[in-house]
């Protein structure tokens, strides 16, 4: 696909699905550039199962760039936890330069590869941090450091909270973007949402729209926001072993 088609097909699935305001000369370059990228570096490591531009362009950057409109104004600190390929931390990246926004992933090819796309992309506001969730959480250095922690697709919710809440400042935000089962992981987190001092502040229900595609539940997206009213008690975040075999 080349420049002129990609363009294209990003104002196609950004018109659709209602996010006009990304459709700039300068926001389109930055998504060729990075999709062009990733695909490119996928042949040689699995960053995503998605192979063409089109897939790419609907069910990474747009799906990513609807729960950009989350993000607080101001010069936040931002955690994207299990980062992988880079969703949502360079899209985010891209729209919010405002934002210094940090990729944690316990893999260090994929932290190396974000890296590797921030420079090629000349992102100065993208930082990289490899290593276990629940053990930097419990780092000083890292521990109640950041204003705004996100994470997509990455674990059940009431388990990917006891590693995303001990990141976040008191009074900060927990962006969750998550899929069709989100409701019935909302349900099996209460317990983890009153023991992590957390409340919910909105459940956004959308579908993702594609071209030429029937909507459906397969396309179902819950973007949900926390809001984190209390310092996390100490004996959060636990070991692995125990969030895996007795969730919150």
């Amino acid at each position: 696909m080349n420049k002129q088609e990609f363009f294209l097909q990003c104002k196609k699935s950004f018109d659709l699905n209602r996010i006009f305001e990304y459709a700039t000369d300068e926001y389109l370059e930055k998504f060729y550039i990075l999709t062009e990228f990733m695909l490119e570096t996928n042949k040689k490591m699995n960053l995503t199962a998605l192979r063409d531009e089109n897939s790419v362009i609907s069910r990474h950057i747009t799906d990513c760039l609807l729960a950009a409109k989350h993000l607080p104004e101001g010069k936040l600190k931002v955690l994207d936890v299990g980062s992988g390929g880079g969703m949502p931390c360079l899209p985010f990246a891209i729209v919010r330069p405002d934002i210094e926004i940090t990729a944690l992933d316990a893999t260090a090819k994929k932290t190396a590869y974000i890296a590797s796309a921030a420079e090629h992309l000349q992102l100065k506001n993208v930082r990289i941090l490899t290593g276990r969730a629940e053990e930097l959480g419990a780092n000083a250095k890292h521990r109640e450091h950041f204003d705004v922690v996100c994470a997509r697709a990455v674990a059940e919710l009431r388990i990917l909270m006891e590693w995303c809440i001990p990141f976040i400042k008191k009074d900060g935000i927990f962006l969750s973007l998550k899929g069709k089962n989100a409701e019935t992981e909302l349900q099996n987190a209460q317990n983890a949402i009153k023991k992590l001092s957390c409340v919910l502040l909105s459940d956004e229900s959308i579908t993702l729209l594609e071209e030429d595609c029937e909507e459906s539940v397969t396309n179902e997206r819950h973007n949900f926001l926390f809001k984190k009213t209390k310092n996390t008690e100490k004996i959060y975040p636990r070991r692995n072993s125990q969030i895996m075999k007795n969730p919150l």
